[in-house]
């Protein structure tokens, strides 16, 4: 494929293709079966909140292998395969946790096998989209509705775990493992199309291959804007999937909810968020991507502020921790649906490899988090794990206002005299 024959973008086509199944497993996969099952399982197995974080941090420091598949993908065009086994991997993943009950070992190697499947499915999902060559509009459609599909993912799956809320913790993984199963499916047979499509850099124009050779080093990758931008991400990061990571523990530990409350406030935010990136899409189309971003850190931060000072009343009414926990997860849509665009915006290397560094912070932000949160539930108590994430998130909302805002001015300036 020529670069004259790449030149002209896609203007129409369809915002759903199949292969989008792979981020409703993805959804479900990470914002309720992981989220749900795993910390009370590993809590009630070993006795000690801080092993449950210690297995949340595994699972997140796996995903920073996002660079590595994003690159293994764009080098050897397996985008096809990458996303497939991600899917794949969270079954087998699932599996694993179902039998290992008594086999306290394999709690690692099960967390490693689903953060690196995490990672797979968000480093080259985006790129079917970013990679593709579309128009500015049709870009913007895809990115919307792919984005939509983790929420719905959350949905299906916190639905699902509430109707099991009853049963062993094996037969739930089990169950997990199957709905994984099935999406794995759906996406190898429909991903042998939208891969092709996928514009490698000897398919692009001489000139965008100039500008992705300009800052390909690590150096220059990190002492950048776009380094900057990913320390922002590591902290917003530590603060949301640092609660996330502990939501199950959280909320009945700190508020008194149960687990069948717990799973449905899960899925309630889920379905919240479908409306929520609807707006956040329309709104990027509109403005781009950096007020949209901004506008869900400053959700996030205000929404982990909100969980820690409810936190302190003595029996805090379950509806004020229930509105605050649902704030904290409507920063989701405004910030994961940028984050890709941001990226491109600020980074000079292939999609792939871009995408894979944001995977890696967040995943990187999640360890911390994990980890840090699991030591304060154990050693101070579950709610110092909301103030931890209002202090990260806030240092991510100051770093945006008095480190990036000022290079995104400096960008769109420079733009406009072009």
């Amino acid at each position: 494929m020529t670069a004259q024959d790449t030149s002209q973008k896609q203007e129409k086509g369809s915002s759903f293709e199949w292969w989008m199944v792979s981020f409703i497993a993805g959804g479900a996969g990470w914002a309720a079966f992981i989220s749900l099952l795993i910390p009370p399982f590993v809590t009630e197995a070993t006795g000690n909140a801080a092993d449950a974080g210690i297995v949340m941090a595994i699972i997140s420091l796996a995903a920073i292998l996002g660079p590595v598949l994003g690159g293994f993908a764009d080098k050897y065009r397996a985008h096809r395969l990458v996303l497939s086994l991600g899917v794949l991997g969270m079954a087998l993943g699932f599996f694993m946790y179902s039998i290992s009950a008594e086999a306290k070992a394999l709690y690692a190697l099960d967390a490693i096998v689903l953060g690196v499947s995490v990672a797979a499915i968000n480093a080259v999902g985006p790129v079917f989209v970013l990679g593709a060559n579309l128009s500015q509009a049709l870009q913007a459609k895809r990115l919307t509705v792919l984005n939509l599909l983790q929420p719905v993912g959350q949905v299906i799956g916190g639905a699902i775990m509430a109707a099991t809320a009853s049963m062993a913790f094996s037969s739930r993984f089990t169950i997990a493992a199957v709905f994984m199963l099935v999406c794995f499916v759906i996406v190898w047979f429909a991903t042998a199309k939208p891969a092709k499509r996928i514009l490698l850099p000897e398919g692009k124009p001489d000139e965008e291959i100039t500008a992705q050779k300009k800052s390909f080093g690590l150096k220059q990758v990190l002492i950048s804007s776009f380094g900057l931008y990913l320390i922002i991400l590591i902290l917003s990061s530590v603060g949301n999937n640092g609660i996330n990571a502990q939501i199950a523990n959280i909320l009945p530990n700190v508020y008194g909810m149960d687990q069948a409350t717990t799973s449905a406030l899960i899925s309630v935010a889920g379905l919240l968020n479908i409306g929520f990136f609807i707006v956040a899409g329309a709104w990027l189309g509109r403005s781009g991507a950096m007020p949209v971003f901004t506008t869900g850190n400053i959700i996030r931060f205000v929404g982990a502020l909100l969980m820690a000072i409810i936190g302190l009343m003595a029996d805090a009414p379950i509806l004020l921790a229930a509105a605050a926990m649902q704030i904290l997860y409507q920063s989701n849509p405004f910030v994961r649906l940028t984050q890709p665009v941001v990226a491109m915006r600020f980074a000079t290397i292939p999609a792939g490899q871009a995408s894979g560094w944001v995977i890696a912070a967040a995943a990187a932000g999640s360890f911390l988090g994990s980890l840090i949160g699991g030591w304060l539930a154990d050693s101070v108590g579950f709610n110092a794990i909301n103030w931890m994430g209002t202090i990260a998130v806030g240092a991510a909302v100051l770093l945006l206002f008095f480190g990036l805002w000022p290079a995104e001015r400096k960008k769109r300036a420079a733009e406009s005299a072009a």
